[in-house]
């Protein structure tokens, strides 16, 4: 089986997927790939994150 030589490189978590990367759970890599499954491990990669950040503004509306 011939190996294939992939360049990884380190990417911040806040604009990763605005750029077009993908990231693996499994290995915790983020991949720049039009695949849907990591070239490492082959599970299934993510585009969007996990959990949204809160925003600052309240959701809540005061009535008097």
């Amino acid at each position: 089986m011939e190996q294939k030589a992939l360049a990884v490189q380190k990417v911040s978590a806040r604009r990763s997927y605005a750029n077009g990367y993908k990231y693996c759970s499994r290995c915790r890599v983020y991949h720049l790939t039009d695949g849907v499954r990591c070239p490492y491990c082959g599970i299934l990669l993510r585009n969007s994150p996990r959990k949204k950040k809160p925003s600052s503004t309240s959701r809540y509306v005061k009535v008097d």
